[in-house]
């Protein structure tokens, strides 16, 4: 009975080697993957740390010690108040260049943003569902456009809009931008030949027409495309500065943030104030992509796999 039953015991003990062997292998790769993505996670990081450290470290430690501060023995946050209260460019309203310049780039990069998203989400609606003559030879037109780098339409947009009196305030910046993009078209227009058709079909047997599909049903079903686009929208508007730099540097009222921060550097001297003036600039872009990350990668993973 013993020799009868041996084989299936043998077989039994080596099953179970071999799941062993598989589970060791994959814990293996899971920690191993995780010590990877983890130190690329503090790779990442580190700049901001070093940024926020910085921020709040006495100018006095900062200047005697010949080392690198990892975290200062007394933390102030001085450089902020100083940013914030104390800003020798206060203009006649009260408010520090930083709070203006912020203001300014808040308001004209939502408005371009905005509008011009959903300007270029028409646009992509059409592309993508309306028929009508010449359409793909006018989206080739349009993909054309995207190869002309910006820098070789700089000088002669200045002259144009010198010419028409907009060389120095928002118009130039904010106008044109009203329109959209044509990357923008073209990555809505990817994402929306996801939608049935047959949507769009049942939405004409009710009665709507094409603005109205537009705005009840491709916008509803393209969140994540244009949650995305927005990210990307903002983040280019944000960090803007060779705009401002040309149609907005006569008036420091006229100032975004981009401007501030670089004219400051010549009132503030200290890498507390530097750093601080830094780590503000960039919380709104984070505050902004966690809110919407998860329709940002969602957008991206769809809408890039498309066409």
């Amino acid at each position: 009975m013993m020799t009868k039953h041996l084989p299936r015991r043998v077989g039994t003990e080596e099953e179970a080697s071999e799941r062993r062997r598989r589970n060791l292998n994959k814990w293996v790769s899971r920690i191993v993957l995780f010590a990877i993505c983890l130190l690329y996670a503090l790779f990442l990081l580190l700049p901001f740390y070093v940024i926020f450290v910085t921020s709040i470290t006495p100018t006095l430690e900062y200047g005697t010690s010949s080392e690198f501060i990892w975290f200062p023995e007394e933390a102030t946050f001085e450089a902020y108040q100083t940013i914030f209260l104390d800003d020798p460019m206060y203009l006649t309203n009260g408010q520090s260049s930083i709070v203006v310049g912020f203001l300014n780039t808040l308001w004209l990069t939502l408005t371009t943003t905005i509008v011009g998203l959903f300007v270029s989400g028409l646009a992509a609606f059409a592309y993508a569902k309306l028929k009508f003559r010449g359409k793909n030879v006018l989206f080739m037109f349009m993909l054309v456009t995207t190869m002309i780098p910006s820098a070789v339409m700089t000088i002669p947009s200045y002259v144009f809009y010198n010419a028409i009196g907009w060389g120095q305030g928002f118009a130039a910046l904010l106008i044109p931008s009203l329109f959209g993009g044509a990357i923008t078209v073209f990555f809505l227009r990817s994402y929306m030949t996801s939608i049935p058709t047959e949507t769009i079909e049942a939405a004409k047997i009710d009665g709507l027409g094409p603005f109205g599909i537009y705005c009840r049903i491709i916008i509803p079903l393209s969140i994540p495309a244009f949650v995305a686009q927005f990210i990307f929208g903002f983040v280019g508007g944000y960090n803007n500065y060779a705009g401002p730099l040309i149609y907005l540097s006569n008036n420091p009222e006229w100032y975004t943030l981009q401007l501030s921060l670089y004219k400051i550097q010549d009132v503030f001297k200290e890498p507390a104030q530097l750093c601080a003036s830094a780590l503000i600039a960039l919380l709104p872009l984070v505050i902004v992509y966690i809110i919407f990350q998860k329709f940002f990668i969602e957008g991206i993973a769809v809408g890039g796999g498309k066409e």
